[in-house]
């Protein structure tokens, strides 16, 4: 899946990602977890685009897996069945962020108006 950035949206967001950081310099994975993260936030919205309003979020979002990582502290373990529990690191909820763009999904043409009905 390819995403349509706003022209330069996709170098604004990393370059804005980076600042957020506090990282001094990009990592090579910088650019691999924009991809992921583009990718789950296309889908979680149910669109095809990032647009400019939204390259705010895709910088916090990237500035925060770049400082987290996947180090985050697991509280409990718990054998039978396997759960685990990770501890809250204060970071603000995925789906809260993106909540704005979110687009509905509606089988297609099914809306559509029929001349004479």
């Amino acid at each position: 899946m390819s995403a349509a950035f706003a022209e330069g949206g996709r170098q604004r967001i990393l370059e804005q990602g980076m600042a957020l950081s506090g990282l001094e310099s990009a990592p090579q994975q910088a650019d691999l977890l924009l991809d992921t993260l583009t990718a789950a936030a296309l889908g979680w919205c149910c669109r095809e685009d990032i647009p400019e309003e939204m390259e705010g979020v895709m910088a916090v979002l990237l500035a925060q897996a770049l400082k987290e990582g996947n180090d985050r502290p697991v509280t409990t373990v718990k054998r039978g069945d396997t759960a685990i529990t990770y501890a809250d690191t204060g970071t603000v909820d995925r789906r809260t962020l993106l909540a704005p763009f979110v687009r509905l999904k509606t089988p297609e043409r099914r809306w559509e108006y029929h001349a004479g009905s």
